[in-house]
């Protein structure tokens, strides 16, 4: 298992079936030249994409909540810490992740069917996200050799 991931592998394939949709959007978005590069405004910190944000920085909380009642549109707001302390909030919207109503209705729907407080389900995919993601970081660094 790998320390850093906590992963048996590098493809580290998510623990829960109806989270892998959403972490492979959530992926993506670190492609997304309106969120990345992200720099904080504490320590000036600079994290290039998604997987490194994820890498480098520790959840705050929960780490993600869904404003869309606030926002009156659909708008989910991730919560890290930098390691300077600060706090760094990658805003989501249905431009940037599409499918946040679908999202939110699937964390939803597997905290009724488990039993489960709607925040433990949304720590566990965080948790599932991260890793799949650094995981997949990893892999392709790995594959170039660095």
């Amino acid at each position: 298992m790998d320390i850093m991931t906590g992963c048996g592998s590098k493809k580290c394939a998510p623990d829960n079936e109806q989270f892998v949709e959403f972490i492979k959007l959530f992926e993506a978005i670190g492609k997304d030249e309106r969120l990345f590069p992200k720099k904080c405004s504490t320590c000036g910190r600079v994290y290039e994409s998604f997987s490194e944000y994820l890498w480098a920085t520790m959840p705050r909380g929960h780490a993600l909540e869904d404003v869309t009642k606030v926002m009156h549109s659909p708008f989910t707001m991730q919560y890290r810490n930098c390691s300077c302390g600060s706090t760094l909030i990658l805003s989501l919207t249905e431009e940037i992740y599409p499918e946040l109503d679908r999202f939110w209705e699937m964390l939803r729907k597997e905290a009724e069917e488990t039993g489960k407080p709607l925040k433990q389900v949304v720590s566990e995919f965080r948790d599932q996200c991260s890793r799949f993601v650094v995981a997949q970081m990893l892999a392709e660094e790995e594959g170039n050799g660095s």
